[in-house]
């Protein structure tokens, strides 16, 4: 079944990408081990519940788990950013605002330089 399969890609990529070792990532998201091989084998089968409380502990979007909209590269990046956005939101107001201009800075070199080639 192909939500299986997209379910196994995401939780794996939140496993590599955390470090966490099979125990470490059941553990985090409070599921048994054998259930959590199941689902990164593309052989489990959570319920609707299951996959609110994973997407919860994984602090995404349930539909996230199911769509497969993302190849293993851009679910990497993208779970990189959210990091990243964690870290941000800690900030201080000033900060962040400080922030927002130097991004709105690199991006604007990023099209400068798009027209020297």
């Amino acid at each position: 079944m192909e939500i299986q399969k997209n379910i196994a890609a995401v939780m794996r990529a939140f496993k590599e990408e955390r470090g966490k070792t099979m125990t470490e990532f059941s553990d985090y998201l409070e599921i048994s081990r054998s259930a959590l091989q199941e689902y990164l084998s593309g052989n489990g089968n959570p319920n609707v519940t299951t996959l609110e409380h994973l997407a919860k502990k994984l602090e995404i979007d349930p539909s996230l788990l199911i769509c497969g909209a993302f190849s293993q590269g851009q679910l990497t990046i993208l779970l990189k950013l959210l990091d990243m956005l964690k870290l941000i939101s800690g900030l201080e107001v000033e900060q962040r605002c400080r922030f927002g201009q130097l991004l709105l800075e690199m991006v604007s070199l990023w099209d400068a330089g798009d027209d020297c080639e």
